[in-house]
This record gives C-alpha cells, structure tokens and sequence, in this order.
C-alpha cells in the first residue's frame, strides 16, 4: 500500500488528476477512512462532517458525493448519501440528500429503514452524454439488492430525479455498481466493492447504450484485472487505482483502445 493511500481519481479542471486520500489507514474499510480530495499531495476540499466519496468534474463546477455515519440501536453502521456542488472557490452551493425526500423503500434505491429513515446509497456523479448526470445507488449494502444507476438533473441550483434507471435488466447481475463513467454510446464501470481483494475479483466492466435508451451489459475490459474505479475523458485516457494497494496510475496518452469488438487497457 502507498505511504498515503489514493484512489478514486478523477480528470478535473485544467486536465488535471484530482484523487481521494487519506492519513489514516487504520482497520475500517478504506471508505470508513477520514478523507479529502487531493491535488499533487495537496488537500483543496473536505467536508466538514460528511466521509467524501468519489467525484466529477464538469465544466466549471464540481460535482461531489459523500457518506453519513448512520446508527442503529445496536450501535451497527450505515451509510447515507447525498450530492453536492461547488464553484471553484469550493464554495458549497447546493446539496441534494435523497432521504430528505424519499420516504419509502425501493427496489431501485434502498430497503434500509432505521429509526424511521430512509438510508440511501446516492455516489459517484459522472455526466452523461445528454448532460444530465448519472448516480449511482442500490446495492446489496442496502437491502441484499442488486447495483443501480439513475439519471439526476442539475439547474437553477436544484437536482431532480429524472429516471430512477438507466441500466436494462441484464446488468442487475451486481452487487454493488461504482463510479460509472461515460464516452460516446458506452459506460465503463466498476462492481462489488473496492475492499473486495481477490485474484478472482472482477475488473473494469463495459455497458453499451441501447435502443430502448437504457444501458445493456457489454463485456469486461481486457487487462483490467486487479484496478478499480475508472474516470475516462474524451481522449480515452482512463484513470484508475490498484485495488488493495492504494495507488492511481497517471497516464501521458490514450490507454484506452476499440478492436474486433473488445476494449482494452494498454500499459506504457
């Protein structure tokens, strides 16, 4: 593991890598950890109550999600999400948490219920091609449920649900989906938790963008074994982290390729 832990990196302003990190590396799962956003070894954001997850950059504004500790009577743990924006002063202009408004349980969202609250997963921002924005939730941390996307409309300071999926039925085959991102027609995503560290564990994963507008299981990306938490640009240059060990590649080119039918990560 890096000295300083690092993962969730994301293509910010000025092309340039954000990424969470954290000093603490103590026995709770790695998004248990305090954290912050980070740029070349410096913290430009963190909450100031909320654990930050990952994040998105479009246009001048930053896109962020981040996690409540939630407690039931036996002291158990849970996590509650919300988004947020901000300028590039990182001022904080508006925060949308789901629970505030959905009161009931959701196939799409969430099962959990505890002291009368709704507890819903609501991460990872990353903006579609129709310039909404896709979030992910549900996710069997939250009801034994399968991973889901929905679309989120951001304007005038507001968000709104537009379509509580995005994702066609084939792809309810995860337990988890994380950090979606988007280029042309296909999504790159990642899926069943970051802490999971297996030589079995899956890698980046690919849907593609159907006719019904929804978004069909495609394939996995070759030689993506062993990373996480992809963040593409328009250059099909794909950041990722190295799962288990806490480290984010830093690519100078496009590593991302297109043939026969298949993707591909290439390593230089």
């Amino acid at each position: 593991m890096s000295k300083k832990p690092k993962w969730d990196p994301s293509w910010g302003w000025d092309n340039q890598i954000y990424y969470l990190g954290s000093d603490s590396k103590d026995f709770r799962e790695f998004f248990n950890w305090p954290c912050a956003l980070y740029l070349n070894g410096e913290i430009v954001f963190k909450p100031k109550k909320a654990k930050l997850c990952a994040v998105s950059f479009i246009d001048n504004l930053y896109f962020g999600s981040q996690s409540y500790d939630i407690y039931d009577g036996n002291k158990n743990g849970y996590m509650d999400q919300s988004l947020f924006v901000c300028n590039r002063d990182w001022e904080i202009l508006t925060e949308f948490r789901p629970s505030d408004y959905i009161t009931d349980k959701s196939s799409l969202f969430s099962l959990l219920n505890i002291n009368h609250r709704m507890v819903i997963p609501f991460r990872d921002p990353a903006l579609l091609p129709s310039g909404n924005t896709a979030v992910c939730t549900g996710g069997c941390r939250w009801g034994e449920l399968p991973g889901n996307i929905c679309e989120v409309k951001y304007d005038d300071l507001k968000f709104s649900i537009t379509r509580e999926t995005i994702i066609e039925n084939d792809m309810r085959i995860f337990r988890e989906i994380e950090r979606a991102t988007y280029w042309n027609e296909y999504m790159f995503f990642s899926v069943n938790g970051g802490s999971v560290v297996s030589k079995n564990h899956n890698g980046i994963q690919v849907a593609k963008l159907n006719k019904n507008g929804l978004y069909s299981y495609y394939g996995e990306v070759a030689n993506s074994k062993g990373i996480y938490g992809p963040d593409v640009n328009k250059d099909l240059m794909m950041l990722f982290w190295y799962n288990g060990l806490f480290r984010i590649n830093n690519p100078s080119k496009k590593n991302l390729f297109y043939s026969s039918g298949q993707w591909s990560l290439k390593f230089t």
